[in-house]
């Protein structure tokens, strides 16, 4: 029998730093024409057309964009519900779309400085941990 490990959910998009998964950091790729960010994998530049492009390590927080608190969330959902989907704007330029985790609804503040939050979401078939990752506020 293999030995279990933590994995990330999706290997182009998040890059585990430790064998814990507890510290990690968000990928996406640099256009070198124009210096345009996106988040993940894409084949061309959507600013400029590029295909000359980098991959980069993209920071580990951002700010609030926009949010919305599901109620009634999608079919397999076995998180909590209401939750919070924050679309969270990094220094870098892109957008993502992910839950935003320990933050009381009432907290929630257009603009407030949020953290990358990496915790397990499930396992694979080999029952390896998989990492997902999430926004929680920002410590002071």
């Amino acid at each position: 029998m293999s030995e279990k490990k933590r994995i990330p959910v999706v290997p182009s998009r998040l890059k585990l730093l430790n064998e814990e998964g507890t510290e990690g950091v968000l990928l996406g790729v640099r256009c070198r024409r124009c210096g345009e960010h996106f988040f993940g994998s894409v084949v061309f530049c959507q600013n400029c057309t590029s295909g000359d492009l980098g991959p980069v390590e993209l920071s580990n927080h951002g700010t609030l964009y926009s949010y919305t608190i599901v109620r009634r969330p999608p079919d397999g959902w076995r998180g909590n519900v209401p939750y919070i989907l924050g679309q969270v704007e990094l220094p870098e330029g892109p957008h993502v779309l992910s839950e935003v985790v320990d933050c009381p609804l009432e907290g929630l503040k257009v603009g407030m400085a949020l953290e990358l939050a990496l915790l397990v979401g499930g396992e694979d078939a080999e029952g390896n941990e998989i990492v997902v990752y999430k926004w929680r506020q920002a410590k002071p």
